[in-house]
């Protein structure tokens, strides 16, 4: 009998029992409180973010980003939530949050550098998209593999392997998580996603970014959002950590091109782009 989606969750969450999922900052709850708030007050946001300088300097760096182009240079916070609008303004802080809790130890910050190259992709093949916004392919691109951070803090010398492995093997290396650790990074990935309760369709492509077609994922802007991440992890792969770029990475990231409809120079400026960018 088929696993029901209640029992994988399940079991991701008993694999990762003894490590803490990090709750969502304050910073980030109390700002999503004033955004759902009947009159929003910009002033009060700006307190909210500026509380918190680390993750304020953060948000900056992120919303200057060359993937985000941004219309001006935006130098202070009161400037951003002007700007950015509440829904790019949340993404940004949400990605930066993420980048400040996991930033420490060595294995863990191979992955979100990673994730950050990825975010930048996405964020630059966005721009090519009709219905994405580069903020919130960045913020996705930055929280896909956060659940490869849980599994690396639960034995890192067995997942790090794996992780190197999900460069040129991206299918395959579900399947020896699943051997490994009863569980895979998507799935505990949606867990973290869900306790910081972003965006539904973001916590679905979360989940669902291994998927090995991208049509057989329903709903077109959760597909689109998948899509993105398979093409960026393949130019990242390539690019950035210079992986053998083999059939099966070739197969899936031929997949998000073919569903996202990119053009051969497309692909040509982002990875020009991210040469760049480092």
């Amino acid at each position: 009998m088929q696993e029901t989606f209640e029992q994988k969750i399940r079991r991701a969450f008993v694999a990762i029992q003894g490590i803490k999922i990090p709750d969502m900052p304050e910073e980030i709850i109390a700002l999503d409180k004033e955004i759902s708030a009947r009159y929003p007050n910009t002033g009060i946001m700006v307190e909210i973010i500026s509380s918190n300088t680390i993750l304020a300097a953060e948000l900056l760096k992120i919303a200057n980003s060359p993937a985000l182009r941004p219309r001006q240079p935006i130098k202070s916070i009161s400037q951003a939530v002007g700007l950015l609008g509440t829904t790019n303004l949340k993404n940004m802080l949400i990605s930066a949050a993420l980048k400040q809790i996991f930033g420490t130890p060595a294995s863990v910050r191979e992955i979100m550098d990673h994730s950050a190259d990825v975010a930048f992709c996405a964020a630059e093949l966005a721009n090519y998209v009709y219905g994405i916004e580069p903020d919130e392919a960045y913020a996705c691109g930055i929280f896909h593999n956060c659940g490869a951070i849980l599994l690396t803090i639960k034995n890192e010398a067995v997942y790090s392997q794996l992780f190197f492995e999900s460069h040129s093997l991206p299918l395959t290396t579900i399947e020896k998580e699943e051997a490994a650790f009863n569980t895979s990074h998507p799935a505990t990935g949606l867990l973290l996603a869900k306790k910081w309760q972003l965006d539904d369709r973001m916590v679905k492509a979360i989940y669902t970014h291994h998927t090995k077609a991208c049509d057989a994922i329903n709903d077109e802007h959760v597909r689109l959002l998948v899509a993105l991440l398979k093409v960026a992890n393949g130019i990242v792969a390539e690019i950035s950590l210079g992986a053998y770029i083999g059939k099966e990475m070739q197969d899936y990231m031929n997949d998000g091109i073919d569903t996202l409809k990119l053009m051969p120079e497309h692909l040509r400026q982002v990875r020009v782009d991210l040469q760049s960018y480092h």
